[in-house]
C-alpha cells in the first residue's frame, strides 16, 4: 500500500484522519472563525464547496471540540431522509423517544431544545452534512 511505499503512519486521505493531524489551511482555519461566530451569535449557516475539499473534515472537527457542558451537537450525515424521518432521528439525538405523530414530535423537539437552553444552559447544535 502505498503508506508504506512513502513511510506514511495512516492514510491522510481518510475521512478518520486525527483532527490533531490536520493541515490548518487558511480555508479551515476561515471556515473555523466563521462557525465559532455561528456559535457566538446563535445563528444558522450554509457551507458550500466542491466535492473533496473539506467541509465534512472541518464540520467534524467542529463539533469535536465543542464543549459538551455547553453545547449539544447533533450531527446528521443523512441529508436524503423525509421531514418525518430527520425529526425522528432530531428527538433521538436531543435523548428523546420520538413520538409518532409529525405535529407531535415537532413539539416534543421544541420543548427538548427550549429545556436545553433555559433550564439546563445547553444550546443545541444541529448540523445536517
Amino acid at each position: 500500500m502505498f503508506t508504506q511505499f512513502y513511510g506514511l503512519k495512516f492514510n491522510p486521505f481518510s475521512k478518520e484522519v486525527p483532527f490533531d493531524q490536520l493541515y490548518l489551511s487558511q480555508d479551515l482555519m476561515e471556515l473555523t472563525s466563521r462557525l465559532k461566530y455561528l456559535q457566538q451569535v446563535r445563528g444558522m449557516g450554509l457551507v458550500a464547496g466542491e466535492p473533496g475539499c473539506g467541509k465534512t473534515t472541518a464540520l467534524r472537527k467542529y463539533v469535536e471540540e465543542l464543549n459538551p457542558a455547553h453545547f449539544k451537537p447533533c450531527y446528521f450525515t443523512l441529508s436524503t431522509v423525509t421531514v418525518l424521518e430527520f425529526y425522528k432521528g432530531l428527538a433521538l439525538t436531543l435523548g428523546e423517544q420520538p413520538k409518532h405523530k409529525k405535529v407531535s414530535l415537532f413539539h416534543q423537539i421544541q420543548d427538548t431544545i427550549t429545556n436545553l437552553y433555559y433550564d439546563r444552559h445547553i444550546t443545541p447544535v444541529i448540523v445536517l452534512d
